[in-house]
Formats: C-alpha cells, sequence, structure tokens
C-alpha cells in the first residue's frame, strides 16, 4: 500500500480514504495504486468510495516530478486515474468534504455519486501556474458542456458545492454533519441494487464520446507533459 492512501476491502465494498497531510496531493504512487484498484478489484468488489483525512478532500496532484521522464510519468499516472473511474466495473462514489482543485475536481467530477458538504469548494488552479489543465479538459466538456468549461479553466475561479451540483459534476450536498451518514445511505442503497443491474447501466452510458475520452486523456497527459517542461526551461532561462 503507497503512504497516502489506506484502502480497506470489505467484501463487496472497497474504501479508499486519502490520507497525505494538508492539501491531500496525490503522488505517481498513489495515482498508480488507485488505477490499479479501480481495474482490478477484489473479485468481489462492487464498490468503490473515496474520501479524505482532515478537512481537505484534494487539492491536485504532488509537483516534485522532475525531468522529462518524471514528469510524463506521473501526466500518464494522473490520465489512468480518470480512465480507471470511468471504465471500471465498480461504483465509484466520492465524498468530498472539503476543497477540492484541479485533479481533486477530477475525482469528484468522475466518479459515479459524488455527495459533497455545503462547506465544500471546488477550483481549476492551473492557469494560475501558466498551465493549461490538459487532463481536465478531458474531461469536463463532457459534464458542464465546451462553453461552461473553457470559463472554469480560463478563469481559475472559486464555485461552491451548490454550484457543482447545478454544473453536474456533484450529485448532491449536505450539511457537514450530515455527509458521512449520507455518503453511507448512499452506498448501502447501491450494495442493495442487484449486481448485474448497477455494472449493465455504468456499461451503457458509456457512449462513444466517453469511450473517445480514454484516447483523449492519454493525449492530453502528453500534452500537459510537454507544457510543464517548456515551463521549467522558461524558468531556469529567467533565473
Amino acid at each position: 500500500m503507497s503512504e497516502g492512501l489506506k484502502i480497506e476491502a470489505n467484501g463487496p465494498l472497497v474504501t479508499v480514504r486519502i490520507e497525505r497531510g494538508e492539501g491531500n496531493e496525490f503522488t505517481r504512487e498513489m495515482c498508480e495504486e488507485l488505477s490499479g484498484l479501480l481495474m482490478e478489484p477484489p473479485a468481489d468488489a462492487r464498490v468503490l468510495l473515496l474520501r479524505s483525512a482532515g478537512t481537505t478532500f484534494c487539492t491536485g496532484r504532488d509537483g516534485s516530478a522532475r525531468g522529462a521522464s518524471e514528469i510524463r510519468a506521473m501526466a500518464r499516472a494522473l490520465a489512468e486515474v480518470n480512465v480507471g473511474i470511468v471504465f471500471s466495473d465498480l461504483t465509484v462514489v466520492a465524498e468530498v468534504g472539503g476543497p477540492a482543485a484541479g485533479f481533486g475536481v477530477g475525482l469528484a467530477g468522475l466518479a459515479d455519486v459524488t455527495v459533497a458538504s455545503s462547506a465544500a469548494t471546488f477550483r481549476f488552479p492551473e492557469v494560475a501556474a501558466s498551465l493549461a489543465p490538459a487532463l481536465v479538459l478531458a474531461w469536463l466538456p463532457h459534464v458542464v458542456g465546451r462553453r461552461m468549461a473553457y470559463w472554469l479553466a480560463s478563469t481559475g475561479c472559486t464555485f461552491d458545492a451548490g454550484e457543482a451540483m447545478r454544473l453536474g459534476i456533484i450529485n448532491e450536498v449536505v450539511e457537514p454533519e450530515s455527509l458521512a451518514k449520507r455518503v453511507d445511505e448512499v452506498v448501502a442503497g447501491l450494495l442493495a441494487a442487484p449486481a448485474s443491474v448497477i455494472t449493465a447501466i455504468k456499461r451503457d452510458l458509456l457512449s462513444n464520446s466517453w469511450l473517445q475520452m480514454r484516447e483523449d486523456s492519454f493525449a492530453a497527459a502528453d500534452r500537459l507533459a510537454l507544457r510543464a517542461l517548456t515551463r521549467a526551461d522558461q524558468d531556469h532561462a529567467r533565473a
């Protein structure tokens, strides 16, 4: 088990808790473990519950990658998680109790069911770092539409859970003290439904546009890596 994720498998339910300090940022190792779990789950698993320790859900990726090979590997690992959530036979439920940013919004927006606290906030901060959020843009237009995706990515604005629900990024908003209980109710309801039916619903929702999202995600990972390297070279030249 990689440092930063606590995984508990209990029959049909797999719980993944993000435990990596203040920002709960994902490392490459965390991405690889989560994507592997999504695509090769335990034999009797049906639902993967993604929640976090502390008041922050996930503020994105760890920024420690250096050099071409590390940066590209990190970008590909992020893409593998995004694709894994969509294409896994597991139903992915996300519990968002606090701030989510960048890749963290992707975890919430790509999950099959997402319940958020009214204290949660969402944003795409990449533009402030002089980067176009290529991986985000591989999935976000499918959820909110092209024009809204442009707006959210280009402004980097922070929006609350109510707006996230209106945009279709999450399903439901509850008060903080009710969040865990409501998520447990959602999970129980999904586990009570016939497994074959729930799996069929998820598979039937994979329209051609979502099938293309898989290829788009890996192409976006390559663009993201190239842009990050270009920016690093520019920063070095100015130093």
